[in-house]
């Protein structure tokens, strides 16, 4: 009997510790869908596209840098 090629459920995990050496794995695999990011062995960052953040947050008036934020008055 032989065993069915089915993708895998969840793709590579990546760690912030080796992210120097696995950073061109992990924006391939970024490519494909969203992807996590570890740090100490949690999940600290979620990794996407911009085209794909584009579709899930569809925002006009996100701010692309700490500069274009509105000032906050406390």
């Amino acid at each position: 009997m032989k065993r069915p090629n089915l993708p895998p459920i969840q793709g590579k995990r990546f760690d912030f510790e080796t992210l120097q050496y696995n950073a061109i794995s992990l924006m391939k695999q970024a490519h494909d869908g969203p992807t996590f990011l570890r740090h100490a062995g949690r999940v600290t960052h979620v990794v996407m596209t911009e085209e794909l953040f584009d579709k899930l947050w569809p925002d006009p008036r996100r701010a692309w840098s700490v500069y274009e934020m509105p000032l906050r008055i406390e």
